[in-house]
């Protein structure tokens, strides 16, 4: 019986010293967040937060202290960046989404989730609350209502349409600061589907000749990033 537990002891912490990142946590996060596996090229199984380690990695290294989210269908995403700021031990993220489902015009695959005491509590239950605010309603009425707000970080995952995307754009494009970092997910998709006609990917091609970027080209989505100089 000895032995049995100096072998499990020894191979656990062998292994765990083998990989910087928390195996458990990852996937506790995963899954609690309902990730989005194809779209984000992640792996629950694997621990592989896929898009995530580039949200991760970004916020851990540039140490924003504003973040703005911008779209979300479980809170995946919006929840990586809590986290990295939690583990940062500072900054704070901005989540807006409009809470639409699939009966409401513009919903882009969201299954109202944020309307529902579930999806409003799932930040708290995580232990994130402290680094992440939600507000329920469109990104026109927030920049409304916090016109004055500045960013470091802000992630565009809401309207697909290139009209919805743009307007989000010029909307907060103004609110990031120098050398912050916009980005923006399914940059990649050019089709017609029955949610919409997709159209980030013209936005983007658009904004990248005048701007320093990173594309990371996934047929499935893809991933943008540009830095405002």
């Amino acid at each position: 019986m000895f032995g049995i537990k100096t072998f499990i002891s020894n191979y656990w912490h062998h292994h765990k010293q083998q990989k910087i990142s928390n195996d458990w946590l990852i996937w506790k996060l995963m899954q609690y967040f309902q990730a989005d596996q194809l779209g984000h090229q992640a792996d629950t199984i694997k621990a592989d937060l896929g898009y995530g380690w580039i949200h991760y990695g970004l916020i851990r290294q540039q140490k924003p202290k504003k973040l703005l989210c911008i779209g979300s269908r479980h809170g995946y995403i919006p929840a990586i960046m809590a986290q990295a700021c939690k583990d940062n031990k500072f900054g704070k993220v901005d989540f807006v989404d409009a809470g639409f489902g699939d009966g409401d015009k513009d919903h882009w695959t969201d299954k109202a989730y944020w309307r529902n005491n579930e999806g409003k509590s799932c930040f708290k239950n995580f232990g994130l609350e402290k680094y992440i605010k939600i507000f329920i309603q469109t990104t026109k009425k927030f920049k409304q209502e916090n016109k004055n707000k500045k960013y470091d970080y802000i992630y565009i995952d809401g309207d697909h349409s290139y009209k919805g995307a743009k307007f989000d754009f010029e909307s907060f494009w103004p609110a990031l600061n120098k050398n912050g970092y916009m980005l923006f997910h399914d940059i990649c998709v050019k089709e017609k589907l029955p949610e919409g006609e997709y159209g980030v990917w013209k936005l983007f091609d658009e904004i990248s000749q005048k701007n320093p970027h990173i594309s990371i080209d996934f047929d499935k989505s893809g991933l943008g990033i540009i830095q405002k100089k």
